[in-house]
């Protein structure tokens, strides 16, 4: 693997590129941009010397312009304009990697929550995202007027929201949750039926 220093000016975008462009004030942007600022450019942007193009690494490369670096660190491929798009799919291709291991990923983040001087949102997770995963109460989150909420019981309210294209797949999990959990009581508070 060859790694150079190239200037900003010689490094231009590919045109193909299918990945939508961040903006300033994106939330991946700034969660991008706070990752730079934290970690700095710890993976170079891939630069094809055939071409001239970005193969990899638009978002960041932008990021880092915009905060006025002149000269970024490049990994430098050689490749011919058909292979540079392929590999272009592949560097951000997310079914070219793996998903989480969710029991892992929550225990990782549990322990970098609670480590004393380590921000956890670094992760790219937001507070919010992470209470989540964590199971965390939210202290903002107040339930509905509507619900019917004992207040001297002990039961823990959670409020779950579903995106309606994942609807089907969550209620069959739900189900089995229910079938095991039966003291479990749902409030469904959408007609998704």
């Amino acid at each position: 693997m060859h790694i150079e220093s190239l200037s900003v000016e010689r490094l231009k975008p590919a045109p193909y590129n299918p990945r939508v462009p961040l903006k300033p004030g994106d939330p991946g942007w700034e969660k991008l941009k706070r990752s730079l600022d934290e970690f700095d450019l710890v993976q170079p942007i891939i630069w094809n010397r055939r071409t001239g193009h970005v193969v990899a690494g638009h978002q960041r490369l932008e990021v880092l312009k915009s905060e006025g670096r002149s000269e970024v660190d490049c990994v430098i491929v050689d490749l011919p304009l058909e292979r540079e798009k392929a590999l272009n799919v592949t560097l951000n291709n997310a079914a070219v990697g793996s998903d989480w291991e969710p029991e892992k990923l929550v225990d990782l983040l549990g322990e970098l929550r609670e480590l004393p001087g380590v921000d956890a949102t670094l992760t790219g997770f937001d507070d919010q995202q992470l209470r989540d995963m964590l199971f965390v109460p939210d202290p903002d989150f107040t339930p509905p007027a509507e619900s019917a909420v004992d207040r001297e019981s002990d039961d823990i309210l959670v409020r779950l929201e579903v995106p309606r294209q994942d609807w089907d797949q969550v209620r069959t999990e739900l189900d089995e949750l229910l079938a095991a959990f039966p003291q479990i009581r749902l409030h469904v508070a959408a007609d998704v039926a």
